[in-house]
């Protein structure tokens, strides 16, 4: 393979890497986002139900039924949130982008390694190839956590630079898998 192709396959990785990572890091401050506004309406409703400023309402039916609204509200509430388990979602994204941190940080290495002369182009190979087997394998991984087509977008934009350049670089080089 030529030099320069190898050269591009890993700045992709790298590129596509950090489009994972970011990817990732958006759903899970979406979701822990989600999940604290949920958990802090419960926790404020039960206060209330707690409080003593129930009381403070003179009509007994009034009060009844402002307890079981309450109430209702702040069992549906914990419900959805233990339903949709946000803080395992939070976790398993934070860990994904993560793992494609690492190889976005891998590739970026192995990148300067070659260009500083440190391995030579048939190790760079070899680093690469593994580098793109734990990229395969994240990927996999990353099943148990799917992202929303609005958190790619995000993503992409925030490294759509970087991506075009590489295009770029494709164009201008001929690119080809040999």
């Amino acid at each position: 393979m030529n030099p320069k192709n190898l050269l591009i396959q890993i700045q992709e990785l790298h590129c596509d890497s950090k489009i994972g990572k970011d990817r990732h890091f958006i759903a899970a401050d979406k979701k822990g986002t989600y999940g604290k506004k949920i958990g802090l309406t419960v926790v404020i409703i039960n206060v209330l139900i707690g409080s003593m400023l129930i009381n403070l309402i003179k009509e007994e039916e009034l009060k009844k039924i402002i307890l079981s609204v309450f109430s209702l509200l702040a069992a549906s509430l914990a419900a959805i949130q233990t339903f949709f388990n946000y803080a395992k979602d939070v976790e398993n994204h934070r860990k994904i982008g993560n793992l494609y941190l690492e190889i976005a940080r891998d590739a970026d290495n192995l990148l300067s390694r070659f260009k500083d002369n440190y391995i030579d182009k048939e190790n760079c190979q070899k680093d690469y190839d593994k580098l793109l087997m734990r990229y395969k394998l994240i990927n996999k991984e990353e099943e148990v956590c799917p992202n929303s087509k609005r958190d790619y977008k995000r993503a992409y934009a925030k490294n759509k630079k970087n991506k075009e350049r590489i295009r770029q670089l494709k164009e201008e080089n001929n690119y080809q898998l040999d």
